[in-house]
């Protein structure tokens, strides 16, 4: 009889899911990144594209805070599997923190119309400051999500994990409530004056 958490791929379907959801991030902030290039042209664009990554963020928090505190709490699976590098390790907290920090003072200006300057401003330098931790762990974890990628999903693959349809539709829900999210305070994007 297998366990649960064997059901849904132990701590292979946890890296597949967090994989997974950063490809999508990465597209996505792709899209964001385009936007800051000309905020004056693109500040609609900027605001429904951060709305929309609300929810893959919180699957992505989600699925590396279960690892952190499987792996904390002594699981023999990842235990085994082991922490990441200790630099990793280190920035990780600074990057939670920092990724909290933009999107609660993005909704803050969103809700606010931009009547404080001060929002604006830590907007601003949470973002620069979570641009470069996030430049960090990009880059050292590309080619382990790229490799993961594929162990699910792709018609190469020599076996299914377990939970891979489970996996698969936490994906679409999160993307799909992210757009929904995004198109519901649309018209308050549209009517923002910074």
């Amino acid at each position: 009889m297998t366990s649960p958490v064997e059901r849904f791929g132990g701590t292979e379907g946890n890296e597949v899911l967090t994989s997974a959801v950063a490809a999508i991030l990465t597209l996505l902030l792709i899209g964001e990144g385009v936007t800051i290039i000309d905020m004056g042209g693109l500040r609609t664009e900027h605001m429904f594209i951060g709305m929309l990554l609300i929810p893959p963020v919180l699957v992505k928090l989600g699925s590396t805070g279960y690892r952190f505190a499987r792996y904390y709490l002594g699981a023999r699976a990842y235990r085994q599997k082991g922490p990441p590098l200790l630099p990793l390790r280190l920035l990780a907290p600074v990057l939670v923190v920092m990724t909290l920090a933009v999107f609660v003072s993005g909704i803050v200006l969103l809700i606010d119309g931009r009547k404080s300057d001060l929002v604006l401003e830590i907007h601003k330098v949470t973002f620069i400051v979570w641009g470069v931790v996030f430049a960090v762990h990009f880059l050292a974890y590309i080619p382990r999500m790229l490799r993961s990628l594929g162990s699910d999903w792709t018609v190469t693959s020599r076996r299914k994990l377990p939970g891979s349809g489970l996996r698969l539709g936490l994906l679409i829900a999160s993307v799909a409530s992210g757009a929904a999210l995004a198109l519901l305070v649309l018209s308050p994007i549209r009517g923002w004056h910074g």
